[in-house]
Order: structure tokens, then C-alpha cells, then sequence
């Protein structure tokens, strides 16, 4: 009798062993996502939404078709409502641009390979994320939000935010189901209540230093749930000539504030900006930034 009870404790002891062994594997056996550069990192995986999250289409060429808010504009939104999962692709209201400026107040990489960018209000404590997928065309982009961290390559673990610019980003709306919990009439992360679950994502251009942002007191345009109607924009400076990728160009580096013209606005680009150099002359240098062409003046360079 003793050595069947022995035998049966034996069993339930190996049992319990071989349980645990089968749920702590899974985690010990996770691989690591390691950035090896600002554009490429190994071991990422991510399948939610990803042909909303990885949309290339370009911002529309008339700037009367993207809306200029804030965060604290889209915290105010409803959520989308109705049946959401992880492979629907853009639904109705995630199809609008926005311009939205705000301040960076954090920056994190995910293990789908996105940047993680934190904006918050200027004047309120309400804060969206904005994202940047992998892959070419959002390379430049990464560069620059890097810049604003101490983040050394490979990078595996956590690292700071050494600058706080104000930016204006120019994306469609995107509504994260992975925030949202259960209900997607909520606009509230599960996380923390002073972050919307709606997102620009992705992220399509940035303006460093943006000047014109508009009031937070303006009226909120929410995505078309309930078709809002909203101000035309202000008509944009003219549209500079596109700049080619050069992969053997020179860089310059801006060592005073620089304000330009840009597409829908004007913005100051800081120093410590990192800008290929297109020609120059003993006073001034051409340079490319955003896709455009622009004309600043050597002495606010790091060029002699």
C-alpha cells in the first residue's frame, strides 16, 4: 500500500515538474529583438493590423486634405466602435491625414520594429503615440528621432531621451486595438487614461520645431465617425524641388537654429541636424531635407 502511494506522489511530483518546465520554457526561449541600426533590427515580430501599420501611401498633395490638430484634439475623439481584430485592414475613419504638433516627451522601440513616440499637448497633459514602422522609406525618419536619444547600436535594452523637441507630424489616424482592451468605443489606453488609443500610424513626414500649431481651443475634427466639418488649412509656401537618395553624399551639420519654409507651415530646424549637402558656395550651402531643396547659410554649419 505505502509503495503505490509512493508511486502516486512520485507521478504527481513528475507531473507538476514537467508543467512548469512546458510554461517557463516559452519565456526563457523568446529570442531578443536587437536593433542593429537605426533602420534594421533581427528577432522582431509583430502580426497586429500590420497592412494598416505598414500603409505606404504618400500624404495627399493638397494640404486642404490634412487636418491640423493637436493631442489634445484627438484624446477628445470616440473611439471607432463596432468589430476590430488583428488582421482587419484601415477601416473608414483611419483613411484621414492629420498634421498633428506636439512635444516629444517619450521614445521606446517595440518588438515589431517600431519606434514608439510619445507626444504630448502643449498646455495639457493629453498625450497620443505616434509610431515608425521598419523599412526604407521611414529610414531618414528613424535617424532623426534616434538623434533626439542616447541610443547606441546594436541596441537591445532601454535608452533616454536627451532632447525634447516640439514636431509636427503629418500621418492617417490609426485606432491600436492592442490598447483598447475589449471596447472599441473607448479612446482611453488600458495602460494609462492620458494617452488616446487612436494613433498616427504611420508616420509619414516630420517638422522639427513647428511654430504654427493650432489652438487647443480650436474644434476638435474626430475621424469621419460622425462626419465632423472643420477649417481649410492656411494655402502652404510653394513646394520645393524633390531631392534624390544619394547614398556617396556629404552631410553638414547645423550648428545655430535654421527656419524654413516647408510644405504646410514653417518649422526651425535645431542644431545638431544632420542635412546632405546638395552644392554650396563661399556663403551658402544647399541642402536636402524632407524630400525638398533648401538655402541656408554656411555660418550656421558646421562647415569651414
Amino acid at each position: 500500500m505505502k509503495m503505490r502511494k509512493s508511486a502516486a506522489n512520485s507521478a504527481i511530483c513528475a507531473f507538476v515538474f514537467v508543467t512548469l518546465r512546458a510554461l517557463t520554457i516559452p519565456a526563457q526561449a523568446k529570442t531578443p529583438v536587437t536593433f542593429t541600426s537605426p533602420c534594421e533590427c533581427i528577432g522582431n515580430h509583430g502580426v497586429s493590423r500590420w497592412a494598416a501599420k505598414t500603409d505606404l501611401q504618400e500624404p495627399p498633395a493638397n494640404m486642404a486634405d490634412i487636418k491640423k490638430i493637436t493631442p489634445a484634439h484627438m484624446l477628445a475623439w470616440p473611439g471607432p466602435g463596432g468589430h476590430i481584430d488583428q488582421r482587419t485592414e484601415r477601416i473608414a475613419p483611419e483613411n484621414q491625414w492629420y498634421a498633428v504638433t506636439g512635444r516629444i516627451e517619450k521614445v521606446k522601440v517595440e518588438d515589431d520594429g517600431d519606434i514608439h513616440v510619445e507626444m504630448k499637448d502643449i498646455g495639457t497633459d493629453a498625450s497620443i503615440v505616434v509610431e515608425l514602422p521598419l523599412g526604407p522609406r521611414w529610414c531618414d525618419l528613424r535617424k532623426m528621432v534616434f538623434s533626439w536619444t542616447n541610443a547606441t547600436f546594436p541596441l537591445t535594452g532601454k535608452f533616454k531621451l536627451t532632447q525634447h523637441p516640439i514636431i509636427t507630424v503629418v500621418g492617417k489616424a490609426f485606432y491600436d486595438i492592442d490598447h483598447s482592451g475589449k471596447d472599441t468605443h473607448t479612446n482611453r489606453r488600458n495602460y494609462d487614461q492620458s494617452i488616446a488609443v487612436w494613433e498616427i500610424h504611420p508616420i509619414m513626414k516630420i517638422a522639427v520645431g513647428a511654430t504654427d500649431s493650432p489652438s487647443v481651443a480650436a474644434t476638435s475634427p474626430a475621424p469621419k465617425i460622425s462626419a465632423p466639418t472643420t477649417a481649410p488649412m492656411p494655402t502652404p509656401a510653394p513646394v520645393t524641388v524633390a531631392v534624390a537618395p544619394n547614398p556617396s553624399a556629404q552631410f553638414v551639420t547645423l550648428t545655430r537654429p535654421v527656419p524654413v519654409q516647408i510644405p504646410y507651415g514653417s518649422t526651425i530646424l535645431p542644431p545638431g541636424t544632420r542635412l546632405q549637402v546638395l552644392s554650396r558656395d563661399q556663403q551658402t550651402v544647399d541642402v536636402g531635407y524632407q524630400d525638398s531643396r533648401y538655402t541656408i547659410p554656411i555660418s550656421s554649419t558646421d562647415l569651414h
